[in-house]
């Protein structure tokens, strides 16, 4: 969405009928909702990896991006493919999180 339709649907929010802005309002929480189905889908996903990832090095994915991230473990290319992973796992949660605040709000 860009700015202008933001602008427009601000306007209509604070100008707009009462049942303009019920639409609005449930549209916008309905397309959050959806959003919301595929975060929690991508995250399935990612923890699936980063299980395998795991059990490959009997080592839990927090204290893996502790250790790599404070440089104990080295670089080879599959740690920063876990890392990239559980970075990957850190930013959808952290989504899940904003998301679940403005629908269930």
């Amino acid at each position: 969405m860009n700015a202008e339709n933001v602008k427009v649907l601000d306007y209509q929010l604070s100008h707009g009928l009462e049942f303009e802005k019920k639409y609005i309002d449930s549209t916008i929480n309905k397309i959050f909702k959806v959003e919301l189905s595929m975060v929690k889908r991508e995250i399935m996903k990612v923890e699936a990896t980063l299980s395998e990832f795991e059990k490959r090095y009997k080592m839990g994915s927090e204290d893996f991006y502790k250790k790599f991230k404070e440089g104990k473990l080295g670089d080879n290319r599959e740690y920063l493919k876990w890392f990239a992973y559980k970075d990957t796992c850190n930013r959808l949660m952290e989504r899940l999180k904003e998301i679940e605040r403005i629908v269930h709000a």
